[in-house]
Protein backbone atom coordinates (compact mmCIF):
# COMPACT_ATOMS: atom_id res chain seq x y z
CA UNK A 1 0.00 0.00 0.00
CA UNK A 2 2.66 1.92 0.75
CA UNK A 3 4.57 1.68 -2.25
CA UNK A 4 1.32 2.36 -3.77
CA UNK A 5 1.13 5.96 -2.47
CA UNK A 6 4.61 6.52 -3.48
CA UNK A 7 4.28 6.28 -7.24
CA UNK A 8 1.24 7.94 -7.08
CA UNK A 9 2.61 10.71 -5.58
CA UNK A 10 5.43 10.73 -8.09
CA UNK A 11 3.31 10.80 -11.13
CA UNK A 12 1.44 13.35 -9.26
CA UNK A 13 4.72 15.67 -9.28
CA UNK A 14 6.07 14.34 -13.13
CA UNK A 15 2.44 15.72 -14.50
CA UNK A 16 2.74 18.96 -12.55
CA UNK A 17 5.83 19.27 -14.39
CA UNK A 18 5.13 18.55 -17.54
CA UNK A 19 2.10 20.76 -17.52
CA UNK A 20 3.76 23.83 -16.15
CA UNK A 21 6.72 23.14 -18.86
CA UNK A 22 3.94 23.11 -21.36
CA UNK A 23 2.11 25.96 -20.27
CA UNK A 24 5.44 28.48 -20.00
CA UNK A 25 6.18 26.88 -23.94
CA UNK A 26 2.79 28.45 -24.94
CA UNK A 27 3.14 31.75 -23.09
CA UNK A 28 6.69 32.05 -25.02
CA UNK A 29 5.24 31.59 -28.24
CA UNK A 30 2.36 33.64 -27.68
CA UNK A 31 4.66 36.36 -26.93
CA UNK A 32 7.39 35.84 -30.01
CA UNK A 33 4.61 35.63 -32.01
CA UNK A 34 2.61 38.97 -30.39
CA UNK A 35 6.11 40.38 -31.03
CA UNK A 36 6.43 39.56 -34.31
CA UNK A 37 3.18 41.17 -35.59
CA UNK A 38 3.93 44.75 -34.16
CA UNK A 39 6.89 44.91 -36.25
CA UNK A 40 5.31 43.81 -39.52
CA UNK A 41 2.52 46.26 -38.37
CA UNK A 42 3.02 48.89 -40.93
CA UNK A 43 0.84 51.70 -39.15
CA UNK A 44 1.51 50.68 -35.98
CA UNK A 45 3.69 53.17 -34.12
CA UNK A 46 6.11 52.30 -31.68
CA UNK A 47 8.66 53.94 -28.76
CA UNK A 48 10.46 57.35 -30.08
CA UNK A 49 13.92 56.54 -30.13
CA UNK A 50 16.35 59.41 -30.29
CA UNK A 51 13.96 61.57 -31.83
CA UNK A 52 12.66 58.72 -34.24
CA UNK A 53 10.22 56.37 -34.66
CA UNK A 54 11.13 52.98 -35.40
CA UNK A 55 8.51 50.55 -37.30
CA UNK A 56 6.56 51.59 -40.35
CA UNK A 57 6.28 50.64 -43.92
CA UNK A 58 7.33 53.16 -47.02
CA UNK A 59 4.21 53.10 -48.99
CA UNK A 60 4.75 51.30 -51.97
CA UNK A 61 4.12 54.27 -54.22
CA UNK A 62 7.12 55.94 -52.77
CA UNK A 63 10.05 53.53 -53.34
CA UNK A 64 11.51 55.23 -56.55
CA UNK A 65 14.66 53.21 -56.88
CA UNK A 66 15.98 56.71 -56.21
CA UNK A 67 19.62 57.73 -54.68
CA UNK A 68 18.38 58.26 -51.27
CA UNK A 69 16.39 55.46 -51.25
CA UNK A 70 18.58 53.43 -48.66
CA UNK A 71 17.23 55.57 -45.94
CA UNK A 72 13.85 55.64 -47.07
CA UNK A 73 12.67 53.11 -44.22
CA UNK A 74 14.94 55.25 -41.69
CA UNK A 75 13.18 58.79 -43.45
CA UNK A 76 9.53 57.07 -43.46
CA UNK A 77 10.11 56.35 -39.80
CA UNK A 78 11.31 59.53 -38.52
CA UNK A 79 8.42 61.44 -40.07
CA UNK A 80 6.09 59.64 -38.54
CA UNK A 81 7.31 61.37 -35.14
CA UNK A 82 6.22 64.47 -36.94
CA UNK A 83 3.60 66.76 -36.75
CA UNK A 84 2.01 67.91 -40.02
CA UNK A 85 2.92 71.50 -39.57
CA UNK A 86 6.31 70.13 -38.95
CA UNK A 87 6.09 68.43 -42.12
CA UNK A 88 5.38 71.31 -43.98
CA UNK A 89 8.27 72.81 -42.77
CA UNK A 90 10.42 70.62 -44.39
CA UNK A 91 9.58 71.55 -47.56
CA UNK A 92 10.53 75.19 -47.29
CA UNK A 93 14.55 76.89 -47.08
CA UNK A 94 14.01 80.36 -46.48
CA UNK A 95 16.32 83.03 -46.90
CA UNK A 96 17.96 84.16 -43.96
CA UNK A 97 16.93 87.65 -42.37
CA UNK A 98 19.45 89.64 -41.76
CA UNK A 99 18.20 90.84 -38.11
CA UNK A 100 18.05 88.39 -35.30
CA UNK A 101 14.56 86.63 -36.17
CA UNK A 102 15.93 83.87 -37.56
CA UNK A 103 16.22 81.41 -35.02
CA UNK A 104 12.49 82.20 -33.70
CA UNK A 105 11.43 81.49 -37.72
CA UNK A 106 13.33 78.07 -37.46
CA UNK A 107 11.45 77.13 -34.58
CA UNK A 108 8.16 78.26 -35.35
CA UNK A 109 8.57 76.87 -39.02
CA UNK A 110 10.29 73.76 -38.31
CA UNK A 111 12.16 74.85 -41.60
CA UNK A 112 14.20 72.44 -43.76
CA UNK A 113 17.03 74.97 -44.07
CA UNK A 114 18.13 78.74 -44.33
CA UNK A 115 19.54 80.24 -47.60
CA UNK A 116 22.05 82.75 -46.88
CA UNK A 117 23.66 85.55 -48.97
CA UNK A 118 26.71 87.84 -48.22
CA UNK A 119 24.50 90.63 -46.29
CA UNK A 120 23.95 87.52 -43.11
CA UNK A 121 27.92 87.59 -42.82
CA UNK A 122 29.04 91.06 -43.81
CA UNK A 123 32.44 92.01 -41.27
CA UNK A 124 32.18 88.47 -39.30
CA UNK A 125 35.42 86.59 -39.12
CA UNK A 126 35.72 82.62 -40.32
CA UNK A 127 35.15 81.92 -36.57
CA UNK A 128 31.94 84.31 -36.35
CA UNK A 129 30.14 82.94 -39.42
CA UNK A 130 30.71 79.20 -38.29
CA UNK A 131 29.50 80.08 -35.12
CA UNK A 132 26.52 81.87 -36.51
CA UNK A 133 25.53 78.76 -38.73
CA UNK A 134 26.51 76.83 -35.64
CA UNK A 135 23.56 77.85 -33.40
CA UNK A 136 20.85 78.19 -36.30
CA UNK A 137 21.59 74.38 -36.15
CA UNK A 138 20.72 74.38 -32.93
CA UNK A 139 18.16 76.40 -32.75
CA UNK A 140 16.40 73.24 -35.32
CA UNK A 141 14.72 69.98 -33.69
CA UNK A 142 15.77 68.76 -37.09
CA UNK A 143 19.26 69.36 -38.70
CA UNK A 144 18.90 72.09 -41.78
CA UNK A 145 20.20 72.46 -45.37
CA UNK A 146 22.41 75.94 -45.15
CA UNK A 147 23.07 76.95 -48.51
CA UNK A 148 24.95 79.90 -50.76
CA UNK A 149 25.36 80.77 -54.12
CA UNK A 150 28.83 80.68 -54.39
CA UNK A 151 29.01 79.98 -58.29
CA UNK A 152 31.95 81.93 -58.75
CA UNK A 153 33.07 85.74 -60.96
CA UNK A 154 29.44 88.09 -60.03
CA UNK A 155 27.51 85.62 -57.47
CA UNK A 156 29.70 84.93 -54.70
CA UNK A 157 28.46 84.20 -51.05
CA UNK A 158 30.99 84.09 -49.23
CA UNK A 159 34.17 84.42 -50.51
CA UNK A 160 34.28 88.29 -51.54
CA UNK A 161 34.09 88.72 -47.51
CA UNK A 162 37.04 90.24 -45.93
CA UNK A 163 36.80 87.16 -43.97
CA UNK A 164 37.94 85.14 -46.52
CA UNK A 165 41.12 86.78 -48.54
CA UNK A 166 42.67 83.31 -49.22
CA UNK A 167 39.75 82.67 -52.00
CA UNK A 168 39.14 84.88 -55.02
CA UNK A 169 36.80 83.16 -57.48
CA UNK A 170 36.52 84.18 -60.93
CA UNK A 171 33.83 83.45 -63.02
CA UNK A 172 33.71 79.67 -64.29
CA UNK A 173 33.27 81.12 -68.14
CA UNK A 174 36.88 83.03 -67.00
CA UNK A 175 38.17 80.53 -65.52
CA UNK A 176 37.46 77.66 -67.96
CA UNK A 177 39.29 80.43 -70.47
CA UNK A 178 42.02 81.12 -68.68
CA UNK A 179 42.91 76.88 -67.71
CA UNK A 180 40.62 74.85 -68.88
CA UNK A 181 38.99 71.99 -67.20
CA UNK A 182 42.02 71.29 -64.62
CA UNK A 183 41.34 75.05 -63.26
CA UNK A 184 37.55 74.61 -63.23
CA UNK A 185 38.19 71.69 -60.91
CA UNK A 186 40.79 73.09 -58.87
CA UNK A 187 38.22 76.37 -58.12
CA UNK A 188 35.05 73.96 -56.89
CA UNK A 189 38.05 72.49 -54.84
CA UNK A 190 38.54 75.33 -52.84
CA UNK A 191 35.21 76.75 -52.71
CA UNK A 192 34.19 73.35 -51.23
CA UNK A 193 36.96 73.61 -48.83
CA UNK A 194 35.96 76.82 -48.07
CA UNK A 195 32.08 76.05 -47.32
CA UNK A 196 32.33 73.11 -45.88
CA UNK A 197 34.69 75.21 -43.01
CA UNK A 198 31.85 76.77 -41.77
CA UNK A 199 28.96 74.50 -41.92
CA UNK A 200 27.38 75.07 -45.56
CA UNK A 201 25.95 71.68 -46.76
CA UNK A 202 24.08 72.94 -49.88
CA UNK A 203 25.50 75.02 -53.08
CA UNK A 204 23.79 75.98 -55.23
CA UNK A 205 25.71 75.21 -58.36
CA UNK A 206 26.96 74.76 -60.75
CA UNK A 207 25.04 76.74 -63.49
CA UNK A 208 24.79 74.47 -66.78
CA UNK A 209 22.75 76.71 -68.77
CA UNK A 210 24.21 76.81 -72.14
CA UNK A 211 24.47 80.27 -72.94
CA UNK A 212 27.26 81.43 -76.10
CA UNK A 213 26.87 85.35 -76.62
CA UNK A 214 27.02 87.23 -74.55
CA UNK A 215 23.54 89.22 -74.43
CA UNK A 216 22.54 85.99 -73.43
CA UNK A 217 21.01 86.00 -69.55
CA UNK A 218 23.80 83.64 -68.48
CA UNK A 219 26.69 84.25 -69.92
CA UNK A 220 29.02 85.47 -67.11
CA UNK A 221 27.60 82.92 -65.33
CA UNK A 222 28.00 79.93 -66.87
CA UNK A 223 30.95 77.55 -68.18
CA UNK A 224 31.27 78.16 -72.23
CA UNK A 225 32.35 75.66 -74.25
CA UNK A 226 30.49 73.05 -76.19
CA UNK A 227 27.99 70.63 -74.45
CA UNK A 228 30.46 68.07 -73.85
CA UNK A 229 32.27 71.16 -71.80
CA UNK A 230 29.27 71.67 -70.00
CA UNK A 231 28.28 68.62 -69.13
CA UNK A 232 32.05 67.37 -67.80
CA UNK A 233 31.55 70.69 -65.73
CA UNK A 234 28.61 68.87 -64.28
CA UNK A 235 30.41 65.80 -62.99
CA UNK A 236 33.47 67.15 -61.94
CA UNK A 237 31.43 69.96 -59.96
CA UNK A 238 28.79 67.13 -58.34
CA UNK A 239 31.83 64.87 -57.66
CA UNK A 240 34.09 67.56 -56.43
CA UNK A 241 31.50 69.06 -54.30
CA UNK A 242 29.65 66.29 -52.73
CA UNK A 243 33.09 64.19 -51.94
CA UNK A 244 33.61 67.34 -49.53
CA UNK A 245 30.46 67.20 -47.80
CA UNK A 246 28.85 70.33 -50.01
CA UNK A 247 25.67 68.76 -52.00
CA UNK A 248 25.25 70.60 -55.54
CA UNK A 249 22.07 72.17 -57.35
CA UNK A 250 22.61 71.68 -60.64
CA UNK A 251 20.52 74.52 -62.16
CA UNK A 252 18.78 75.98 -63.67
CA UNK A 253 16.86 73.07 -65.22
CA UNK A 254 15.55 72.75 -68.12
CA UNK A 255 17.87 75.76 -69.34
CA UNK A 256 18.04 79.36 -69.71
CA UNK A 257 20.20 78.40 -72.84
CA UNK A 258 19.97 81.41 -75.60
CA UNK A 259 17.66 83.66 -74.11
CA UNK A 260 18.82 87.50 -73.99
CA UNK A 261 19.24 89.53 -71.10
CA UNK A 262 15.70 91.32 -70.14
CA UNK A 263 14.30 93.14 -67.17
CA UNK A 264 11.08 91.67 -67.72
CA UNK A 265 9.96 89.85 -64.72
CA UNK A 266 9.27 86.45 -66.00
CA UNK A 267 11.80 85.54 -68.95
CA UNK A 268 10.06 83.69 -71.63
CA UNK A 269 11.67 81.25 -74.03
CA UNK A 270 10.24 79.98 -77.24
CA UNK A 271 12.41 77.24 -78.67
CA UNK A 272 11.42 73.88 -79.46
CA UNK A 273 11.12 71.03 -77.13
CA UNK A 274 13.93 69.02 -78.98
CA UNK A 275 16.54 71.96 -79.23
CA UNK A 276 16.43 71.29 -75.17
CA UNK A 277 16.73 67.58 -75.68
CA UNK A 278 20.03 67.81 -77.70
CA UNK A 279 21.33 70.52 -76.48
CA UNK A 280 19.99 71.93 -73.07
CA UNK A 281 19.04 69.03 -71.31
CA UNK A 282 22.62 67.29 -71.58
CA UNK A 283 24.69 68.86 -68.86
CA UNK A 284 22.10 68.00 -66.28
CA UNK A 285 21.73 64.40 -67.97
CA UNK A 286 25.76 64.25 -66.63
CA UNK A 287 25.15 65.54 -63.34
CA UNK A 288 22.34 63.70 -62.45
CA UNK A 289 24.03 60.67 -63.81
CA UNK A 290 27.13 61.63 -61.35
CA UNK A 291 24.73 60.81 -58.47
CA UNK A 292 23.91 65.53 -58.15
CA UNK A 293 21.92 65.27 -55.01
CA UNK A 294 19.70 68.49 -56.13
CA UNK A 295 18.44 70.30 -59.49
CA UNK A 296 17.25 73.61 -59.07
CA UNK A 297 14.63 74.63 -61.85
CA UNK A 298 13.90 77.77 -62.76
CA UNK A 299 11.19 80.32 -63.17
CA UNK A 300 11.74 80.61 -66.98
CA UNK A 301 8.45 80.31 -68.92
CA UNK A 302 9.22 77.89 -71.55
CA UNK A 303 6.37 77.48 -74.03
CA UNK A 304 7.60 74.05 -75.59
CA UNK A 305 7.18 72.50 -72.49
CA UNK A 306 4.27 74.11 -70.58
CA UNK A 307 1.92 76.65 -72.04
CA UNK A 308 0.51 77.32 -68.97
CA UNK A 309 3.33 77.75 -65.88
CA UNK A 310 6.57 78.89 -65.44
CA UNK A 311 9.11 75.62 -65.07
CA UNK A 312 9.31 76.19 -61.39
CA UNK A 313 5.48 75.77 -61.23
CA UNK A 314 5.15 73.07 -63.73
CA UNK A 315 3.99 69.62 -63.43
CA UNK A 316 4.85 68.78 -67.22
CA UNK A 317 8.77 70.46 -66.50
CA UNK A 318 8.88 68.11 -63.53
CA UNK A 319 7.31 64.68 -64.64
CA UNK A 320 10.68 65.44 -67.89
CA UNK A 321 13.00 66.28 -65.03
CA UNK A 322 12.16 62.81 -63.06
CA UNK A 323 11.38 60.34 -66.18
CA UNK A 324 12.89 61.58 -68.74
CA UNK A 325 16.31 62.82 -67.41
CA UNK A 326 16.09 59.87 -64.57
CA UNK A 327 16.47 62.67 -61.56
CA UNK A 328 15.20 60.89 -58.16
CA UNK A 329 16.98 63.34 -55.62
CA UNK A 330 15.21 66.94 -54.53
CA UNK A 331 13.84 69.15 -56.67
CA UNK A 332 14.46 72.52 -55.58
CA UNK A 333 12.96 76.10 -56.88
CA UNK A 334 14.34 78.89 -58.06
CA UNK A 335 13.40 82.22 -55.14
CA UNK A 336 9.32 82.30 -55.54
CA UNK A 337 9.89 86.19 -54.53
CA UNK A 338 12.03 87.27 -57.02
CA UNK A 339 9.24 88.38 -59.29
CA UNK A 340 4.76 87.91 -58.98
CA UNK A 341 4.37 84.39 -60.64
CA UNK A 342 0.77 84.43 -59.77
CA UNK A 343 -0.37 84.60 -63.10
CA UNK A 344 1.55 81.44 -64.02
CA UNK A 345 0.27 79.18 -61.12
CA UNK A 346 -2.85 77.77 -62.54
CA UNK A 347 -4.93 79.66 -60.66
CA UNK A 348 -3.51 78.62 -57.08
CA UNK A 349 -1.60 79.99 -54.84
CA UNK A 350 2.37 79.96 -56.04
CA UNK A 351 3.62 78.43 -53.42
CA UNK A 352 0.88 75.46 -53.45
CA UNK A 353 1.48 74.90 -57.41
CA UNK A 354 4.90 74.68 -56.50
CA UNK A 355 4.60 71.60 -54.45
CA UNK A 356 1.60 70.31 -56.47
CA UNK A 357 4.10 70.77 -59.59
CA UNK A 358 6.41 68.27 -58.25
CA UNK A 359 9.00 70.62 -55.64
CA UNK A 360 10.40 68.75 -52.64
CA UNK A 361 11.71 72.21 -51.67
CA UNK A 362 10.66 75.83 -52.50
CA UNK A 363 13.19 78.51 -51.75
CA UNK A 364 11.38 81.82 -50.62
CA UNK A 365 11.66 85.30 -48.63
CA UNK A 366 8.14 85.35 -47.06
CA UNK A 367 8.51 82.25 -45.03
CA UNK A 368 5.42 82.54 -42.90
CA UNK A 369 3.09 83.40 -46.37
CA UNK A 370 4.57 80.42 -48.01
CA UNK A 371 4.46 77.95 -44.92
CA UNK A 372 0.67 79.21 -44.09
CA UNK A 373 -0.61 78.62 -47.92
CA UNK A 374 0.97 75.11 -48.12
CA UNK A 375 -0.49 74.55 -44.56
CA UNK A 376 -3.72 75.49 -45.29
CA UNK A 377 -3.71 73.46 -48.47
CA UNK A 378 -2.85 70.38 -46.62
CA UNK A 379 -5.40 70.96 -44.41
CA UNK A 380 -8.16 71.73 -46.98
CA UNK A 381 -6.92 68.48 -49.14
CA UNK A 382 -5.90 71.03 -52.24
CA UNK A 383 -2.59 69.13 -51.33
CA UNK A 384 -2.86 65.18 -50.26
CA UNK A 385 -1.31 63.69 -47.53
CA UNK A 386 0.86 61.84 -49.24
CA UNK A 387 2.53 64.05 -51.64
CA UNK A 388 3.26 65.80 -48.52
CA UNK A 389 4.34 63.03 -46.86
CA UNK A 390 6.48 61.81 -50.05
CA UNK A 391 8.23 65.01 -50.42
CA UNK A 392 8.77 65.16 -46.49
CA UNK A 393 10.31 61.59 -46.95
CA UNK A 394 12.73 62.71 -49.36
CA UNK A 395 13.93 65.22 -47.48
CA UNK A 396 14.66 63.76 -44.69
CA UNK A 397 16.08 60.74 -46.75
CA UNK A 398 18.31 63.18 -48.18
CA UNK A 399 19.93 64.49 -44.43
CA UNK A 400 20.56 60.94 -43.42
CA UNK A 401 22.01 60.10 -47.03
CA UNK A 402 24.60 63.62 -46.04
CA UNK A 403 24.87 62.53 -42.58
CA UNK A 404 22.86 65.80 -41.31
CA UNK A 405 20.57 63.26 -39.72
CA UNK A 406 22.18 60.21 -37.60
Amino acid sequence: MKKFWTISIILVLVSAIIFSGSLFYYISETREDEATFDQLSPTEPTEKVEGNKTGGQVPAEFLDGGIFSKNYEKAYAYMQSMSTEQMVGQLIIGTCPADDSAKSLISKYALSGLYFTDDNFYSMSVDEIKSAISSYQSSAKTPMIMSVEEEGGAVTALSDLDAFPDYDFASPRDTFAEGGMDAVKEMETQKATMLSSVGINLNLSPVLDMAQEFTQIMYSRSLGGTVQDASQYAKDATSINQGKGVSVALKHFPGYGTIPDTYEPVVVDDREKSIFETNDFKPFEAGVDAGAHCVLVSNVFVESLDSSCISSLSENTHKILRNDIGFTGLIITDNLNNADYSEYANGKDVYVQAVLAGNDVIMVDEIEDAYTAILNAVNDGTISSATLQQACMRVLAYKYTTGLLK
